[in-house]
């Protein structure tokens, strides 16, 4: 009698958890928490400073191996640098591995007269030089993204109502120069931020000097991955 009991009892207890409907909320709540950390590892992936990443590679080639592997971005900017050095560039070009990837950053100077767009006569060698490296030594994996920046010192002309225009403008000319060099255009992105990011940021209270004005007047050539 005491065991049919205690299995109506059971039985009892079954029907009112099913009946409340709490038996998947367990199952759900574990489903939505491996979502979410399965979301937070692909943005921390999707985040990563892809020099230290290049670096890291390296490291661990050099500890396995004992030896140190090309990679791409110490290629392409081993190869840059060395055009620089031949064409005298070193004060107007500058070549880093950054966050993002390899960082080619062009003075103002180097590349346009004030107020222009136009690329100077005497720049094209050594961006048809660059154009090469960055033909020969990337591929579909690569992102080649352009970047115009200018001074705060505003611009109002017919062709160019604002600097908005002008770093743009300046910005899609190299990327028409690299298109017609070969690079695929699916690869290429011009974008122009006129004096919204400037190179050399003012402290408080600071004024803006002549000197960090000329540093924020510039084109960056980005090589990075998708």
């Amino acid at each position: 009698m005491s065991n049919k009991t205690g299995k109506r009892g059971l039985r009892r207890r079954r029907q009112t958890f099913d009946a409340d409907g709490e038996g998947w909320i367990v199952t759900y709540a574990d489903a939505i928490t491996l979502l979410l950390a399965f979301f937070v590892m692909i943005l921390s992936v999707s985040d990563l400073n892809q020099g230290k990443v290049e670096a890291l590679s390296e490291g661990l080639a050099d500890a396995i191996s004992n030896r140190k592997p090309v990679t791409p971005f110490t290629d392409i900017k081993k190869e840059l640098d060395e055009i620089i050095s031949e064409h005298d560039m070193g004060e107007n070009v500058s070549v880093n591995i950054d966050s993002k990837g390899v960082k080619v950053e062009f003075s103002n100077f180097s590349l346009y007269d004030s107020g222009s767009a136009a690329i100077k006569a005497e720049a094209l060698p050594m961006l048809n030089e660059v154009s090469k490296v960055i033909a020969t030594t990337t591929h579909e994996t690569h992102l080649v993204e352009i970047e115009g920046h200018t001074d705060d010192v505003p611009i109002r002309s017919a062709r160019f109502p604002s600097n908005w225009e002008l770093s743009s403008s300046r910005a899609s000319n190299v990327v028409k120069y690299l298109l017609g060099k070969g690079i695929n255009k699916e690869r290429l992105k011009a974008s122009g931020y006129a004096d919204s990011r400037p190179k050399s940021a003012l402290a408080e209270g600071e004024s803006m000097s002549d000197k960090k004005r000329a540093a924020n007047r510039r084109v960056v050539i980005y090589v990075r991955r998708y």
